[in-house]
C-alpha cells in the first residue's frame, strides 16, 4: 500500500474535532495511488472510468482543502463537478463510487435510488430528502455532510416522458412524467445551498435547514439500456435538417442522444463529464469470481464448512453472467445460491 493510503482505517476523525481538523485528517492520495488501491480492493476492469473517477476524487479532496483549510471562497473556485456514469448492469458503476469515496477517502457518501423520489407535492420521497440522507451518512453533522458525495443510482429511470404528456403529475398523485424530479435535481446540482429536513419531514417537527453545496459532488449512474439498438434524430442547427444518430452506447455521451432519451438540456448541462463503462469481459469476471469465492470460502471455513466447486461449475457461472448480461452482479447471485446450498446441507443441528 502506498504511503498516502497507509493507516486509512485509523484516520476517521472523532466527531468532537472541528471541521478544519476533520478535513485536514483526510487522506489525499494521487489519482494514480487511488487507482492502484482500487486494484488492491479487488476492483477489476474499467480502466478509463477508474482513471476519470480517481481524478475526480483527488479534485474533490483538494477542493475541500481550499475551502476549509485555505479559506477560499466558492466564487474563487471552478464550478463544482458533477459526473454521469453510463454503463450496463453489473459493470461496477456504483461499486466504484462506494470504494473510492467511502472506503479510500472516507468522506460522507450516500447512494440513493433516484426512482424513489418525486416532485414536491406528489407521492414519493421529496428530492430534498437526498440531502437529509447525506447528513445521516455524516453522523448527523451538516458541516461534515457538506463535504460529501451523492450518488444518484438508476438515473436513467427518471427520463421524462417522450409523449405529449410532459407536464408534471399528469393530473395524478404521482410525478409520472419524470420532469419534476429533474427540475428538483437541477436545483441540487446548480444552487449554492439547498434546504433539507433534519427529521426527514416527519410531521414537520423541525424547520428545514440550509446545507451549503459548494463542497458536495454529485455523481449519477445509469444503464440507459433503451439506447441499444435504436436510431434517434440529432437536432440540427440553424436550417439543417435533423439526421439520424446511431444510438450505440458509445454515442450516449452526446447530449443530443440523452435529450432524446428524455432529459432536460438544463440538467444535462450541469454534468461536467460523461463517463462510459463497458460490459465486463471474461478476464475481469474470472478475476472477480476468484475474489468472491475466496471471501466465501474463508467465511465457511470459519464454520467448519467447505465450498466444493469444480472447474466446470466455475465456467458455468461465468458463461451465465456473460449470456444474461448481468456482469459482476450475476456472479454474486450465482455464488450466493451455492453458499445457501452448502450451509443448508452441511450445517448440523444440535442433535445432528
Amino acid at each position: 500500500m502506498t504511503p498516502a493510503l497507509k493507516g486509512l482505517a485509523t484516520r476517521r476523525a472523532p466527531p468532537s474535532i472541528s471541521l478544519a481538523e476533520r478535513v485536514a485528517s483526510l487522506p489525499c492520495p494521487s489519482p494514480r495511488e487511488i487507482d492502484e488501491h482500487l486494484e488492491q480492493l479487488g476492483y477489476r476492469g474499467q480502466r478509463d472510468a477508474r482513471r476519470s473517477i480517481s481524478v475526480l476524487a483527488w479534485r474533490h479532496i483538494r477542493r475541500l482543502q481550499r475551502l476549509h483549510l485555505k479559506g477560499a471562497s466558492p466564487s474563487d473556485l471552478p464550478d463544482r463537478d458533477a459526473y454521469l456514469l453510463i454503463g450496463p448492469t453489473g459493470c461496477g458503476k456504483t461499486h466504484l463510487i462506494e470504494l473510492i469515496f467511502s472506503q479510500v477517502l472516507q468522506v460522507p457518501t450516500v447512494v440513493v435510488d433516484i426512482t424513489q423520489f418525486s416532485e414536491t407535492g406528489y407521492v414519493g420521497h421529496d428530492a430534498s430528502s437526498i440531502l437529509t440522507r447525506l447528513v445521516d451518512a455524516a453522523g448527523g453533522d451538516p458541516a461534515w455532510a457538506a463535504c460529501g458525495i451523492v450518488c444518484l443510482d438508476e438515473f436513467d429511470k427518471i427520463a421524462g416522458s417522450v409523449s405529449s404528456t410532459r407536464f408534471a403529475g399528469a393530473e395524478t398523485t404521482k410525478d409520472v412524467s419524470g420532469w419534476g424530479v429533474q427540475r428538483s435535481l437541477l436545483t441540487l446540482l446548480s444552487a449554492p445551498t439547498a434546504e433539507y429536513a433534519p427529521d426527514h419531514g416527519f410531521a414537520g417537527r423541525t424547520r428545514p435547514e440550509a446545507l451549503p453545496l459548494s463542497g458536495v459532488t454529485f455523481i449519477a449512474c445509469g444503464a440507459f439500456s433503451r439506447l441499444r439498438g435504436r436510431r434517434v434524430h440529432r437536432r440540427g442547427l440553424g436550417f439543417r435538417a435533423p439526421d439520424l444518430l446511431p444510438s450505440r452506447l458509445a454515442g450516449a455521451t452526446e447530449p443530443a442522444v440523452l435529450e432524446w432519451y428524455g432529459f432536460m438540456p438544463e440538467l444535462l448541462g450541469r454534468f461536467t463529464r460523461l463517463v462510459e463503462l463497458q460490459p465486463l469481459g471474461r478476464e475481469e469476471l474470472e478475476s472477480i469470481l476468484t475474489n468472491v469465492l475466496e471471501r466465501h470460502r474463508s467465511e465457511l471455513a470459519a464454520e467448519g464448512l467447505e465450498l466444493p466447486l469444480q472447474e466446470e461449475m466455475v465456467e458455468g457461472i461465468i458463461e451465465g453472467a456473460l449470456r444474461r448480461g448481468y456482469g459482476a452482479r450475476g456472479l454474486h447471485l450465482a455464488v450466493t445460491r451455492l453458499v445457501e446450498d452448502v450451509i443448508y446441507d452441511q450445517v448440523k443441528g444440535a442433535n445432528g
